[in-house]
C-alpha cells in the first residue's frame, strides 16, 4: 500500500452509520459515474466511501485521488499492485467505521437512496444479516445474480459444455434453474443463500462474529460465496429487496483480463471452494475438469 488521501487515524475514531467500500482495478471512466451517482444519492445516513485501488494503469487511480482530495467523506488507499477483490475488501474493512459494511463493485450506478433504503430496512429487521437490492442492467431489466449454494453438480450444470447440455436435455435445465433461483419471480423481499458481492450490506457485528469478511484463499472469485456459506453456518440470513434498485453493468474490470487468467482464477476458486469445504463433491469436478484439476495443483 503505497498511503492513504486523509487521516485515516483520525476518522477511524468517529462511528457512523455506513462504510461503502469500492475496490477497484482499472475502472476507467465508469468508476467516475459511480463515485458520483453514490456520493449524489446517498441522502439521510452519515456515510464514508473507502476506495481501494490495485495498482490501476487507466484514468481510474487519478479520479480516486480527486475525489479523495475534494470530499472528506472519501477515503483512498493506493496499492501497488493488484492485489485483487478479497484482499481489497479487507483492506477497506481493516480502516472501516460504520455499523453496517456495503460492499459494492466500481460499476455499480444509483439512481435514488438505495443505500439508506437499505440501512433502513436492515434496521427494522434485526434477524436479517445481508440486505441487498434488485440488481437491474440500464433498460431497469432484472439480472440473474442471485444463487444458491453450489454443489459440484449445479457447477457442472452450469459451466461444463456437456453437464449444460445434459442438464438441457435430460433434466430440462433443472439444477441451472434451481442454481440460479428461476423458481423465485423476486416481486417480493425473497430470502436467498448467495447475495454476491455487487452490492450488499451486511452487519458489522456479523463479519465480527465470522471472524473475517472474505477469505484470500479466494483472491478474486468464489470469495462472495465462501461468505454466504459461513454467514449461513452462522445461522443469519440474506434477503434481496426488490423494491430497492441499482443498476450494476457489469464486467467493466474483469473483461480487462486476459480470459485465459480470468478462467483460471475461476476454475482454482472452484477448486479450491470444494476442496475446503466439500471434500466428498471435489472428486467429481477434478474428474469433470482433469486437465484444469491438474493445471491448480501447481498453483497452490
Amino acid at each position: 500500500m503505497v498511503g492513504t488521501l486523509h487521516n485515516t487515524d483520525e476518522i477511524t475514531e468517529t462511528p457512523c452509520t455506513v462504510s461503502i467500500i469500492i475496490p477497484n482495478w482499472n475502472g476507467g471512466g465508469v468508476l467516475e459515474e459511480c463515485l458520483e451517482s453514490i456520493l449524489e444519492h446517498t441522502r439521510g445516513v452519515d456515510f464514508e466511501l473507502i476506495l481501494i485501488d490495485n495498482g490501476s494503469s487507466d484514468e481510474s487511480r487519478h479520479t480516486i485521488e480527486e475525489f479523495a482530495a475534494h470530499d472528506r467523506r472519501v477515503t483512498a488507499l493506493l496499492n501497488d499492485d493488484n492485489l485483487f477483490f478479497a484482499k481489497a475488501c479487507n483492506q477497506g474493512y481493516e480502516i472501516s467505521r460504520g455499523r453496517y459494511l456495503l460492499v459494492a463493485n466500481n460499476d455499480i450506478l444509483l439512481t435514488d437512496d438505495a443505500v439508506s433504503n437499505l440501512v433502513n430496512y436492515a434496521d427494522s429487521h434485526p434477524d436479517v444479516g445481508v440486505v441487498t437490492p434488485l440488481l437491474v442492467d440500464l433498460e431497469g431489466d432484472f439480472q440473474e445474480l442471485y444463487r444458491r449454494l453450489p454443489t459440484a453438480l449445479t457447477i457442472i450444470a452450469y459451466y461444463h459444455r456437456f453437464g449444460r447440455a445434459v442438464d438441457r436435455i435430460l433434466l430440462g435445465r433443472r439444477l441451472q434453474d434451481d442454481y440460479l433461483y428461476r423458481d423465485l419471480k423476486f416481486g417480493d423481499v425473497e430470502q436467498i443463500e448467495q447475495p454476491g458481492a455487487s452490492f450488499s450490506l451486511i452487519r458489522r457485528d456479523l463479519i465480527a462474529d465470522l471472524g473475517i469478511l472474505f477469505d484470500e484463499a479466494f483472491p478474486l472469485l468464489f470469495n462472495d460465496v465462501d461468505l454466504a456459506r459461513r454467514i449461513k453456518a452462522e445461522g443469519s440470513i440474506s434477503v434481496v429487496v426488490p423494491e430497492i434498485r441499482v443498476v450494476h453493468l457489469g464486467g467493466v474490470s474483469s473483461e480487462k483480463m486476459d480470459p485465459k487468467i480470468y478462467q483460471r482464477f475461476q476454475f482454482d476458486a472452484i477448486f479450491t471452494y470444494f476442496r475446503m469445504n466439500h471434500p466428498m463433491q471435489y472428486p467429481l469436478l477434478c474428474f469433470a475438469w482433469p486437465f484444469r484439476w491438474w493445471s491448480s495443483r501447481f498453483r497452490r
